[in-house]
């Protein structure tokens, strides 16, 4: 991203503490990247703090394990982030974004290889990324996908998504808090008129 100018700069994290990188992308902020492991880990889902210098804040999970396909993987992260959205904890994210080497390979096909860019000599597809809810009146939390978020934006223009279409690639996370429990919605984009969601019961 610093590359393309995508942003202005990058802060990295220091070793022994949480991996946190600070983007400065012009007309935003500055953009806080938590960097955890496969979702379904406990510490790779509600182990984290949202900096206080952060205007976006997103959980980037680096998922080496081919144990379950990646929307399996995303699932059960959501339904850790899920609890804690509806617990006292005081942080809430701007979205989640999944990701690292394997994805466009053949261990990890991608629907969105069309939109490759060479990096490092290998063909990279854009990243999965949704845009999460934000906490207020319910019952209905982003259960539509309404809610707008600008960083996501950036990060596809690194992989030359213009501003136009990047809401074509952007999915979202919905909660649904009712009489029989709290719902959870998971829609994910990989391109026009290219959407697949899932829904839960409870």
């Amino acid at each position: 991203m610093l590359a393309v100018g995508a942003i202005a700069s990058v802060v990295r994290p220091v070793y022994g503490k949480d991996t946190i990188y600070q983007l400065a992308v012009p007309e935003i902020g500055n953009v806080a990247i938590i960097q955890k492991g496969c979702p379904d880990g406990a510490h790779s889902s509600v182990a984290w703090s949202v900096p206080s210098w952060a205007v976006e804040t997103y959980l980037w999970w680096l998922c080496p394990s081919l144990a379950s396909e990646p929307g399996e993987h995303v699932f059960k992260g959501v339904n850790r982030l899920r609890r804690r959205f509806f617990s006292d904890a005081p942080d809430t994210l701007d979205g989640i974004i999944f990701h690292n080497d394997l994805c466009g390979s053949d261990l990890r096909p991608c629907p969105k290889m069309g939109r490759a860019v060479e990096i490092g000599g290998n063909r990279i597809p854009p990243p999965c990324i949704w845009i999460m809810p934000e906490r207020g009146q319910g019952p209905a939390f982003n259960w539509d996908g309404r809610r707008q978020r600008r960083f996501p934006a950036v990060l596809l223009s690194a992989f030359n998504v213009d501003a136009g279409n990047a809401s074509v690639l952007t999915g979202y996370i919905g909660f649904h808090q009712g009489v029989r429990g709290i719902r959870t919605t998971v829609a994910s984009r990989f391109g026009p008129g290219r959407l697949t969601t899932f829904r839960s019961s409870k």
